[in-house]
């Protein structure tokens, strides 16, 4: 027992999120999101969007016809006050979670089962948003999380930014001038028909993928401890930084990089990535 206890002060000491991946091995029944919480239709036109969410999946897609479609999904119901608050005003859809976490207190919770309790009532309150735009070029997608998942797909858009500290980001099938990821426990997925201008990858904990399918002309990647994948076409050739690199010895490539001084070096060296690694690997595939 006084083990058990130690156990749960421990606990007491960390925050939500850690709590969730420490814990991730205690058995949970597992439930599908049935309940519909929201369901609506809107008809407005607007070029930005904004979306904080806390726990679950996100998933933007493209709407079949002119209309914005908005979907809630939960494992329960919600009071009316914790419902998502959608509005649309100054030409911008903001999404905003307000559902409570159940907090996992340890004032009645002396043994296992008490704690399963507690960490189902904790998962409870994960909710699923779906939302369904229609194509058009939008400027702005802001999207924010503690822990949540977040896809975006099949639309056009100026500049994209997502912030998330738990969960990981896809892009799938999207344009874009800019695109703007950080996370700090999660992982960062650029499919290969996601086009930008320009990219800027962040990360502290997670791997990072991106598959380019034209050449980008101005790439930021950083991550600390994780990872980096990129698969480029071939082209006319780019330059890397070894001293930014940090992590060169656990570097592979299929392209044939020249070594001169510092730097790493492909055919004319004409665009120099920004490639970070702390704790990791970096790997340079060529595009099939």
């Amino acid at each position: 027992m006084k083990k058990l206890i130690s156990f749960f002060l421990v606990l007491c000491c960390t925050n939500i999120s850690c709590t969730m991946t420490t814990f991730a091995e205690i058995p949970v029944q597992k439930q599908q999101k049935t309940v519909m919480v929201t369901q609506i239709t809107r008809e407005e036109s607007f070029h930005n969007i904004q979306i904080i969410w806390s726990r679950g999946q996100v998933t933007i897609s493209q709407s079949p016809d002119e209309k914005t479609y908005i979907t809630e999904k939960a494992f329960v119901m919600p009071k009316e006050t914790e419902k998502a608050g959608i509005t649309i005003k100054n030409d911008t859809l903001f999404v905003k979670d307000y559902h409570s976490l159940s907090p996992l207190s340890l004032e009645s919770s002396t043994n296992i089962k008490e704690f399963e309790k507690l960490l189902q009532e904790y998962r409870n309150t994960e909710y699923d948003l779906e939302i369904a735009l229609p194509e058009r070029q939008y400027q702005e997608f802001y999207f924010k999380t503690v822990n949540a998942n977040c896809d975006l797909e099949n639309n056009h858009f100026q500049n994209v930014t997502t912030e998330t500290v738990n969960g990981n980001t896809t892009l799938n099938n999207i344009t874009a001038e800019s695109i703007t990821s950080n996370t700090v426990n999660g992982n960062i997925t650029l499919s290969s028909g996601t086009i930008a201008e320009q990219y800027s990858l962040n990360g502290i904990n997670g791997n990072m993928y991106a598959i380019f399918t034209i050449f980008p002309t101005t790439l930021s990647v950083h991550n600390t401890n994780g990872n980096i994948v990129l698969t480029l076409p071939e082209n006319d050739g780019f330059v890397i930084d070894k001293t930014k690199l940090k992590t060169y010895k656990d570097f592979s490539t299929s392209f044939y990089l020249k070594d001169n001084n510092y730097k790493k070096i492909y055919k004319n060296g004409k665009i120099e990535f920004d490639i970070v690694c702390t704790n990791g690997s970096v790997t340079l595939k060529r595009l099939d």
